[in-house]
């Protein structure tokens, strides 16, 4: 079998470090990001693996890719971070392009315990079996302390020149990374946005409120300030001109979902998109937020456009309470 590894790559030091030290040994390593539905996963990774002299393919997930946070069968982290979950389903898409481009070995930047829901020895053992990689997935940084893959055993691996780190420390690796004259050292990851704060609730109330919630409602979370209103509405308002206009490219791909795109008339601010009926009184919500988030209008005087149903029409905008009925989603 020849020397070739697929890597799973998230841009970070980690990874770069797994690579390079395959590439020590002589091996050619294709490296493999994977994107979900959050922008916490979108990573610049060509620049980084140029700098690596390593071939990148970027691949997304499936739909089927939301049943895992749905309804992970190893359950969650503190927040709702189905971490074994995600990086069992990781490492099959990493397997099947070990597969078709014939290498021997897939290979992570883990660190035997860095992660306290996925790293520890029991949950790294879940990851390979579930991903179908026993004996195929090697932690380059800590494979010291693990039990020798197949590649190691062939001898296709020398195993004296990996690795035995632990934890969290990024010391080691950032002298690791020097010894190899890696210049560019990335600054460390903010990590996975389901484990954020400001980030989980809104998962969390859309998998309590809507179960069968589809990827147009998973990537929505990427976007604005979410609010929840009375009976189950959604409001969420952009943030900044590109908010604005991602939002209008929800409401223009919605399908057959009821949602409404309410626009500023005559004044500069922000849009907002109605998720559910936009009744009367979520309407005049939605024009009271767009008003509390700009500062160039005249509350007295604001007009807002509501596209809704195939029509659309303008009316008064009030500001008003803003907090009663209404739950932010941070």
């Amino acid at each position: 079998m020849e020397r070739k590894a697929v890597a799973l790559f998230s841009g970070g030091l980690d990874s770069m470090l797994a690579i390079r030290i395959l590439q020590e040994q002589g091996f050619e390593v294709e490296a493999l990001n994977i994107r979900t539905t959050f922008d916490c996963c979108r990573v610049p990774a060509a620049q980084a693996t140029s700098d690596l002299g390593v071939r990148v393919t970027v691949l997304s997930v499936g739909d089927d890719y939301l049943d895992i946070l749905r309804n992970p069968r190893h359950g969650y982290g503190k927040a709702f971070n189905p971490c074994v979950d995600c990086r069992g389903y990781m490492g099959r898409m990493a397997r099947q392009l070990m597969e078709e481009i014939g290498a021997c070995v897939v290979i992570t930047g883990e660190l035997l315990g860095q992660r306290p829901n996925s790293q520890k020895r029991p949950q790294l053992d879940i990851v390979a079996r579930e991903a179908g990689l026993q004996g195929r997935l090697l932690r380059p940084l800590s494979a010291k302390l693990l039990p020798p893959t197949i590649p190691e055993t062939e001898g296709l691996i020398d195993r004296e020149r990996l690795y035995d780190f632990t934890g969290r420390s990024r010391k080691p690796l950032i002298e690791l990374a020097q010894r190899f004259g890696i210049a560019e050292i990335p600054a460390p990851s903010t990590g996975c946005a389901l484990t954020e704060k400001t980030f989980a609730p809104r998962v969390r109330d859309l998998l309590t409120r809507h179960p069968g919630a589809d990827r147009w409602d998973f990537e929505l979370l990427n976007a604005g300030r979410h609010f929840r209103f009375r009976g189950g509405i959604k409001i969420v308002v952009g943030r900044n001109e590109q908010e604005n206009a991602t939002l209008q490219g929800f409401f223009r791909g919605r399908g057959t979902r009821d949602a409404a795109l309410i626009e500023p008339e005559n004044f500069v601010g922000p849009v907002g998109l109605i998720v559910g009926r936009a009744d009367e009184e979520s309407t005049a919500l939605a024009g009271a937020l767009l008003i509390r988030y700009t500062r160039q209008c005249d509350p007295s005087n604001a007009v807002i456009r509501v596209f809704s149903d195939g029509e659309e029409r303008v009316c008064q905008a009030w500001p008003g309470d803003t907090e009663a009925g209404v739950e932010r989603l941070c």
